[in-house]
């Protein structure tokens, strides 16, 4: 069975009596959420009405002010129940039994990406649009959320391989996981660019992964070289074997 790229949304009861209210409560403020994300992701935040997200919901507009007060309550809840949530997904792999071989580990990282992105499609281009780009309207909102520790760890990580070497020392690790998140992200979130366009090559969601597993991995691979210098700068134990 495939694992859930996202934890289950906790049910919220606005009226505890009368079940069935509350859940209709839940599929209506999840409805909005996800309309608004898709919205957002294809023509722009600032370019989108509470009106528009209303009408493709199948609601009033009175029902987004109702679920979400304002547009920058709505923004706070894109960001903590969609966005959020996938990021803590990605990098629940630095917890799991890949994270104890950092080859294993950045395949991971790759597969959580993927299977983030296939369950939110509308993820890489509200990526690209309101969080890379320059005045993106949720770029703050998510520099307050940058999973730091995570990413000092898997650097950390990175890092010891490459003087074990087990890992291309060649990579600078700091850059790694950036180069992870474009090779993944861009072609996805440009993916109607080039299929609207003559002459350019389809992005096909399995041929891309293939390609960023085959790269990332020939990437990191360490030269024979490397593997024989740690062998050999390893220290000496009075046996003569090396510890």
């Amino acid at each position: 069975m495939p694992r859930s790229p996202l934890p289950p949304v906790a049910a919220e009861t606005r009226r505890p009596r009368g079940r069935r209210r509350a859940d209709t409560d839940l599929d209506v403020r999840e409805r909005l959420l996800a309309c608004a994300t898709q919205l957002f992701a294809e023509q722009g935040i600032a370019a989108t009405t509470m009106a528009q997200i209303a009408a493709a919901a199948g609601v009033t507009s009175a029902m987004v002010h109702y679920y979400f007060t304002n547009r920058e309550r709505l923004l706070d809840a894109v960001v903590e129940e969609r966005i959020a949530r996938s990021i803590a997904y990605v990098w629940g792999s630095a917890d799991s039994e890949a994270a104890a071989d950092p080859h294993a580990l950045v395949q991971e990282l790759v597969a959580r990406l993927f299977e983030v992105t296939e369950h939110l499609p509308w993820l890489p281009p509200l990526w690209l649009r309101e969080i890379v780009n320059e005045g993106g309207l949720l770029r703050e909102r998510m520099l307050k959320r940058l999973p730091v520790e995570q990413l000092q760890r898997f650097v950390m990580h990175i890092g010891s391989a490459q003087r074990e070497g087990t890992v291309n020392p060649a990579l600078e690790a700091p850059l790694l996981f950036m180069s992870i998140l474009a090779l993944v992200m861009l072609p996805l979130a440009t993916s109607r660019l080039w299929q609207n366009t003559r002459g350019l090559p389809k992005v096909e969601r399995e041929a891309l992964r293939r390609h960023v597993t085959a790269l990332l991995a020939g990437a990191m691979r360490a030269p024979a070289s490397a593997s024989v210098s740690a062998s050999m700068s390893a220290p000496e134990n009075t046996d003569g074997s090396t510890s």
